[in-house]
């Protein structure tokens, strides 16, 4: 475990002078931080510098890292303010890039996981809807074996939707 966070730490220690990190590391960042603090203030760290003329896949994944710091955050003042900054950098690369599978997924997870209480759930069976009609379209095939075996675990899949992903 201390090894693949030093790995990681060194892999994105290159981008330090504001350069935008290459998307694959990011989604590395953004896996990594669902289990690691470490990677978690990593991936938060990497995605600081973007702004609103950056792609909104940037965006987006800002607003994931917003959240995941509420994840591991005790004072639930900032864990609020964490949320609701991270949904609204998500919900501005939707409204941006709203035909982006990968934008989408992304909110389909964090949806996915967020207590009911947050009342940040409404686009659940909508994104779900659009990434099963849409996995054939997408060319990068590491990102659709991560979208493809997050829906076969998902809870919010029906075992039809789930059976329908193998064939």
């Amino acid at each position: 475990m201390k090894l693949s966070v030093l790995l990681i730490f060194l892999l994105f220690s290159i981008n330090i002078y504001g350069s935008k990190p290459e998307i694959q590391e990011v989604r590395i960042l953004f896996e990594a931080s669902a289990k690691s603090k470490t990677a978690a203030e990593q991936f938060l760290k990497i995605l600081a510098t973007t702004t609103t003329s950056d792609p909104p896949i940037y965006r987006c994944y800002q607003g994931v890292s917003e959240m995941m710091q509420a994840k591991y955050g005790f004072n639930p003042i900032h864990k609020l303010k964490r949320f609701k900054r991270g949904k609204t950098l998500i919900e501005e690369a939707v409204s941006k890039a709203p035909e982006d599978v990968e934008i989408r997924f992304l909110r389909f997870v964090i949806q996915s996981n967020l207590p009911a209480i947050l009342n940040y759930n409404e686009h659940i069976n909508q994104d779900k809807h659009f990434l099963l009609v849409n996995l054939k379209t997408i060319k990068d095939n590491k990102l659709k074996q991560s979208i493809l075996k997050y829906l076969a675990d998902c809870k919010n899949c029906t075992p039809q939707e789930r059976k329908g992903l193998i064939g």
